[in-house]
């Protein structure tokens, strides 16, 4: 077990941070880019553990409503990994959360991390759900619903909602095996927290609740990228919703789709034969009380 103090981050952090975290996936890391953001929000906790005050790990927690917390942006430097410092981060920001009000955290891994795993595991955690991480391109691939050929568009395109579409959406998604599957929850970016009617009136609002004959989905724009993280159907329809995300998001000039869906049995195959690529991940949690 390693000596590290256990300690709240500070601004002066960010290089030593940096530091380790420039490579940690194939693409690079952006804990360095957001960790000034990270200390200025005032839902969330950052913590490092640091060696003669120097940090050689970072994780973060946020509240993501007033009972439930969210874990991320766990790094450890390569130097000192296997000594139980994550687990540690996770303890020392658990016990925050506790103080705000959480009487759960949970965290995302990818299905693909059994090392990630195991450690969450023995820090008493509880794999509840696997989602979908569906992500396409457009516009430079070719369409597997035209054999290769010219994209074309699908019988349905989605409209904006208008209030009256509140009940039925949620009434649709409440019943549904998707929320049975995903535990209720609603991904906001890559965090996720427990799905309130609340939301949907949000979206109307916002214009961001679109809707179909197949169905109802939450469309975000996250750059070039619209993001779904809410997508409604049965699995009758589940194929020709794809297609009308595909359809709705070449038409508002998205260069890609990151579309988060539970893994329910029908998804992989409506999502696939729409033309997206499939990641998992899986949602584990830890009760606090």
């Amino acid at each position: 077990m390693s000596d590290a103090v256990i300690r709240p981050a500070r601004a002066d952090d960010q290089p030593a941070i940096a530091a380790f975290t420039t490579d940690t996936f194939s693409w690079g890391d952006y804990v360095s880019d957001v960790f000034l953001d990270w200390l200025a929000d005032s839902r969330a906790r950052v913590a490092v553990a640091t060696v003669d005050d120097q940090p050689v790990a970072v994780a973060r927690a946020v509240m993501m409503s007033e009972t439930e917390g969210w874990m991320h942006g766990a790094r450890v430097h390569p130097d000192h990994r296997r000594q139980g410092l994550a687990t540690r981060l996770n303890h020392a920001l658990s016990d925050w959360a506790r103080e705000q009000g959480a009487l759960v955290v949970r965290l995302m891994i990818e299905s693909w991390n059994d090392a990630a795993q195991r450690q969450v595991e023995l820090a008493g955690y509880r794999r509840v759900c696997e989602w979908l991480h569906a992500t396409r391109t457009l516009g430079s691939e070719p369409d597997p619903v035209s054999n290769g050929g010219r994209r074309v568009p699908g019988d349905e395109q989605l409209a904006v909602a208008s209030p009256a579409e509140i009940e039925p959406a949620w009434v649709a998604w409440s019943v549904s095996e998707l929320a049975r599957t995903g535990r209720a929850l609603y991904p906001r970016g890559w965090l996720m927290r427990r799905m309130t009617q609340q939301d949907l009136v949000q979206a109307v609002e916002d214009k961001r609740l679109l809707y179909g004959a197949s169905g109802w989905i939450v469309a975000e724009p996250e750059d070039e990228t619209m993001f779904v993280p809410f997508f409604v159907a049965t699995e009758d329809d589940g194929y020709r919703l794809a297609r009308a995300v595909v359809d709705r998001a070449d038409r508002k000039g998205y260069q890609r789709i990151r579309l988060l869906v539970p893994a329910v049995d029908w998804a992989p195959d409506a999502l696939e034969r729409a033309g997206f690529d499939l990641t998992g991940d899986q949602i584990w949690e830890r009760t606090l009380v």
